[in-house]
């Protein structure tokens, strides 16, 4: 019976380390699934898909539908962002950078800037890009993605405007936003 009793042990050993094996299997796949998540951060999936980290929180506001303009203006690059800039109070990374290097509050400001869909770049002379959240009603999430680039000696505003609202992704409740933009830029409204 001990030949018995350690064949036994021994296959209640395999057995065990068999179940542990496919459970550590099935974990290490979900570990290796969501670091493959995590490093196509920005790379889109599909056309509803805007890239980045996995939502989560439950509780964070889903920016699903957007609705996009691209115009022309008769003004160069250059002259269009510094109005766009100042008339929509956009902050460039230079700004985030000096709040950075100052006081705690500085830091806290340019925090509560970079929170959300904050967006910076700029190539003097060819493109600029600004992006911020946009005012909203409670539980409701909005934001503006302004991009500009040099066409010939005028501008091409690429104008993308999000929402985690349907109602807000209208022709309605956007085309006064996309005709100001515009203007902004041409420097009709001051």
């Amino acid at each position: 019976m001990s030949l018995n009793k350690a064949i036994g042990s021994a296959l209640s050993v395999v057995l065990l380390a068999g179940c542990a094996a496919s459970d550590v299997a099935e974990l290490n796949k979900k570990v290796s699934d969501m670091s493959y998540s995590l490093l196509s951060v920005g790379k889109k999936t599909d056309s509803n898909d805007s890239g980045g980290l996995p939502t989560l929180s439950a509780n964070r506001i889903v920016v699903d539908k957007k609705m996009a303009k691209e115009v022309e203006v008769p003004v160069d690059v250059d002259t269009a962002a510094a109005r766009v800039k100042r008339y929509y109070k956009f902050t460039s990374s230079d700004e985030i950078n000096r709040l950075n290097s100052g006081s705690n509050s500085n830091r806290w400001a340019a925090a509560a800037i970079t929170d959300g869909a904050y967006a910076w770049d700029a190539q003097p002379g060819a493109y600029y890009k600004m992006g911020r959240d946009w005012g909203a009603d409670e539980g409701i999430e909005d934001n503006i993605l302004i991009e500009l680039e040099k066409n010939g000696a005028g501008s091409r505003l690429y104008i993308t405007f999000r929402s985690s609202d349907a109602s807000h992704v209208t022709e309605a409740y956007t085309g006064n936003l996309f005709a100001q933009i515009k203007q902004v830029a041409e420097g009709k409204v001051r």
